[in-house]
């Protein structure tokens, strides 16, 4: 498979990974051949890019760091949460309810992360804009969970940040659809509304008797800022819960990689030089460090350029270096395509570098 943008999308392409929503149903299936129906229904899902099969690396398993099957139930138990507090049923008794089969769902992840051979995030994840708040919350958690098992937090901390990273916007069921889905940018009443979020989603979780006290405050604390220059306290530095300040860096890599009704996805390597250039004033500098190591640059899937004019697609990403991965390549430097692709580790060839990505 191969990451493609699905401006560049031609009909005839077979899809390479299903499209799913977060209840599970599937909105386009792997091996679909792509009609401008489809690439139009896309489109219409707020779907910016996506994998394509591809002849050079049929032979690959692109899978993401979770099972689908976890993936998708995690997403749908959070949608479920939400979706009873927004009806109006007792927030607490919500909770009481659901809370069980959150930690249940937190423990698998946990599991699957510590049982993997490969701590890194690796693989893009598509999803709809109607689901961005669902995946989100479960890509939150798990990029949370990896970059805290990097750290050393304990088990039983990471379990901690596992259900506040997972339950992080639970705020935002508070604030007015019109004002999540705008399209377009918020007006300063808007957003002020939006921020509380933070407040009211700390409001719903301290209540609970099942959820800590330090696992509420990454609702209240994930907007805040190393500087001081976040919301709703304008909190600082040590200030700031330590699980906020991991929370704070996955948030925003995951919203800045995904679509979003007002805008398109940022490519990861983006993301991360956002991430990078906010270092000690919007991030905790020791934690934006280690979280470069935990994220894949050029997701499996990316074709990409290098210096020497050659084009490969990234196959394996080395969780020692992982914005060195390894290519398959698939034209030399005069643009032929190779009868005979041949893979390349770029750790083994510093001369080589990434010069750009291709196809998005």
């Amino acid at each position: 498979m191969r990451m493609t943008s699905l401006n560049k999308v031609q009909p005839g392409m077979i899809l390479g990974k299903s499209i799913l929503n977060a209840e599970g149903t599937v909105l386009l299936a792997a091996g679909v051949k792509l009609t401008p129906r489809y690439i139009n229904r896309l489109r219409n899902f707020g779907i910016s890019s996506v994998y394509i099969w591809d002849e050079h690396t049929a032979d690959l398993d692109f899978r993401g760091p979770l099972r689908d099957e976890t993936r998708l139930r995690a997403a749908s138990t959070v949608r479920q949460v939400m979706a009873e507090i927004e009806a109006g049923l007792d927030r607490t008794m919500v909770l009481a309810d659901k809370l069980p089969r959150l930690s249940d769902i937190v423990d698998d992840i946990l599991n699957e992360l510590l049982n993997s051979n490969k701590l890194i995030f690796d693989f893009f994840e598509i999803k709809a804009v109607d689901d961005y708040t669902f995946f989100h919350s479960v890509n939150v958690c798990v990029l949370a969970l990896i970059l805290g098992m990097r750290l050393g937090l304990t088990k039983e901390k990471l379990k901690e940040l596992g259900i506040g990273s997972l339950l992080h916007d639970i705020g935002k069921i508070c604030i007015p659809t019109e004002i999540i889905a705008k399209p377009g940018p918020l007006t300063a009443a808007e957003w002020e509304t939006m921020q509380q979020h933070t407040s009211l989603g700390f409001d719903i979780l301290r209540r609970s008797n099942e959820v800590s006290l330090p696992a509420a405050h990454i609702s209240y604390q994930h907007h805040e800022r190393y500087n001081g220059t976040g919301y709703p306290r304008q909190l600082r530095g040590e200030e700031i819960h330590p699980y906020a300040r991991i929370t704070a860096v996955c948030d925003v890599f995951d919203a800045l990689t995904s679509d979003r009704s007002y805008r398109c996805r940022f490519l990861p390597h983006e993301a991360l030089e956002y991430i990078l250039g906010g270092s000690n004033t919007h991030f905790d500098f020791k934690v934006v460090q280690v979280f470069t190591r935990c994220v894949a640059m050029y997701p499996l899937g990316t074709r990409v350029r290098l210096n020497d004019g050659t084009e490969g697609i990234v196959i394996r990403v080395p969780p020692q270096a992982p914005q060195r991965p390894v290519l398959r390549i698939i034209k030399d430097r005069t643009g032929r395509t190779l009868k005979h692709p041949y893979d390349l580790p770029l750790l083994d060839y510093p001369r080589l570098i990434i010069t750009a990505v291709l196809d998005q």
